[in-house]
């Protein structure tokens, strides 16, 4: 049977082998663009069709030309700009500390934009339009990624000691907040047994129906003392459970941290543990409530569920994860909602031995004090009502002009225009980060107010750049299938497969990453661009679908690629 789409993709093949190949250099992204053959609608024949034996293709040594090496490349990640993309004072700590460890200052930057979201919480949000009542929290999802030498934990740690001695001063005032509320109880408990006494004497003999009332009334009107917690700024390891529990008491909402992140995602997946995914996905986004039923721990109600989330992860780890979501139906936007992940080129080391920059260190410890017990509406913001339940900031004029240039720019032009699913989803999360960014850096800077202009620029910056990381990291995807083409050409010089394979044949063998029909396809489109294989139809003698078999050019057998 005659297929079009494999004709002129048969002649086109040809018509390249008739040149030497030059290297073949896969940009990641750019096979992300590519459909799998299977799905690609067939192309109207341009020409008669053209039959050549399987023989014929194969005898002339002409017609191969030498294998190309696949080479793969992921994109590279953009510059850091902390004059840009930070005020003055937060720029001046990155960069010392960054500068100190001799470590990629994008790291720094990227925890220090969580924790300080995750401080501000729901304590204030920013309401990016006039007129309707959309609120967004600055809550945010962000990694670091890189190899274990990459210094992604100590980096993180200099921006979360701020957190852990927040912890650290709730819990030494908690000790006298319990004693002052251990007082407070045992004068409830013995007004409360005044007032039953009362009901007692009110209640004997014909009984004084006034005295009941009044008594009533007092036992109405006593409050029991509420037991008082410590704030938590921070959590490493909880359970969904326990997390529900802590938010109960801290409707600020809190950072979930990880140093291995992965531990974390792979959680989501467990079976069991299906409703782990949906109570973070829900508080990402920060402003809704959340009731967890269970039949032995009973109902727990959350009025506002809202959580930042953050951690390190290694790149090859980060690879297979992503190659699991985008070759599978399961991709419910959960890698997209980590919109603060950084993957930096590492800076070469250098040996750093002096002092910190005087004041850096101790002006983001009075910031992060601040930010954890600001009145907002001391600083100017508008005060919650019947529809809009939190405290919020809103755009100055030219902010707002900014923000509703930059959102007509993603909406009508980025994501339509966008070749990666997995991107346009990812850049469909944007407006929430844009608006956390611009309250984050507008609180930051020690602006009251309206968020002004500066904040919109740096915003509108820091989704660019975090854009070109995102690019990078889903290059990550595409690079595990340059892996898997590597893998099978390997296989291939080593005489493993025989002409005439099919495309099942190399599934079948189970090899790393080539372990579906989807993937041997895109292996095997990656060779055969690369002129190791030649793809061709092998007509069913009954008339049926034709198989596509796959030619081994005789000059890949014992050859190496790269």
């Amino acid at each position: 049977m005659f297929d079009p789409h494999k004709e002129k993709r048969l002649a086109q093949t040809r018509a390249a082998m008739n040149e030497l190949a030059p290297p073949l250099k896969l940009h990641p992204n750019a096979l992300l663009r590519r459909k799998q053959p299977s799905s690609e609608p067939a192309s109207p024949p341009l020409a008669a069709p053209i039959f050549t034996p399987l023989e014929e293709v194969q005898q002339p040594p002409h017609y191969w030309p030498d294998p190309a090496p696949i080479i793969k490349e992921l994109p590279r990640a953009p510059a850091f700009d902390a004059k840009t993309l930070l005020p003055p004072t937060l720029a001046e700590f990155v960069m010392d500390e960054a500068d100190r460890m001799s470590a990629a200052p994008d790291y720094v930057a990227a925890a220090l934009i969580v924790a300080l979201g995750s401080i501000i919480g729901t304590s204030a949000a920013l309401k990016p339009k006039r007129r309707d009542d959309w609120l967004v929290t600055p809550n945010l999802f962000g990694a670091v990624v890189g190899e274990p030498s990459a210094k992604k934990s100590p980096s993180t740690g200099v921006v979360l000691r701020f957190l852990d001695r927040l912890e650290a001063k709730e819990h030494e005032a908690l000790a006298g907040q319990q004693q002052a509320h251990a007082a407070e109880l045992a004068a409830y408990e013995v007004h409360q047994a005044v007032i039953k006494d009362s009901m007692k004497k009110a209640a004997k003999g014909k009984g004084d129906s006034a005295a009941m009332l009044a008594a009533q009334n007092d036992m109405a009107t006593l409050a029991k003392p509420k037991e008082p917690h410590a704030r938590r700024f921070k959590s490493n390891d909880s359970t969904v459970e326990k997390l529900g529990d802590i938010l109960a008491n801290n409707p600020q909402g809190l950072l979930v941290y990880r140093d291995e992140l992965m531990g974390l995602l792979a959680s989501w997946e467990k079976e069991g543990r299906e409703g782990d995914r949906a109570f973070y996905l829900e508080a990402w986004n920060g402003t809704g409530s959340f009731s967890v039923d269970r039949i032995q721990r009973g109902s727990l109600h959350i009025p506002t569920l809202c959580l930042s989330v953050f951690g390190g992860i290694q790149p090859d780890l980060l690879e297979r994860y992503l190659a699991a979501i985008t070759d599978s139906m399961d991709n419910d936007g959960r890698i997209q909602r980590f919109q603060v992940m950084v993957y930096p080129e590492q800076p070469a080391w250098r040996w750093v031995d002096r002092y910190p920059v005087k004041g850096a260190r101790e002006a983001m410890r009075d910031l992060f004090e601040h930010l954890a017990s600001f009145d907002p509406l001391q600083d100017g913001a508008t005060a919650p009502d019947e529809f809009t339940s939190l405290p919020y900031f809103a755009f100055d004029d030219a902010a707002q002009e900014v923000f509703i240039e930059w959102s007509t720019d993603l909406n009508t032009q980025r994501i339509p225009n966008e070749a990666s699913p997995i991107m346009a989803q990812h850049l469909a999360k944007y407006e929430k980060l844009f608006c956390a960014l611009a309250l984050i850096l507008h609180l930051a800077s020690g602006q009251t107010g309206e968020v002004k202009i500066d904040s919109a620029l740096r915003a509108a910056a820091w989704c660019s750049y975090l854009e070109g990381h995102a690019r990078r990291i889903y290059g990550l995807v595409e690079s595990a299938r340059v892996d898997a083409a590597n893998l099978l050409a390997r296989r291939i010089s080593e005489g493993k497969l025989a002409d005439n394979f099919t495309a099942r044949d190399v599934w079948k063998k189970g090899w790393r990453g080539i372990k579906t029909a989807a993937q041997a396809d895109t292996a095997l489109t990656i060779l055969e661009a690369a002129g190791w294989v030649l793809a061709v139809d092998d007509a069913d003698k009954e008339g049926g679908r034709p198989t596509t078999r796959y030619l081994i050019n005789p000059k890949a057998k014992g050859q190496k690629n790269g």
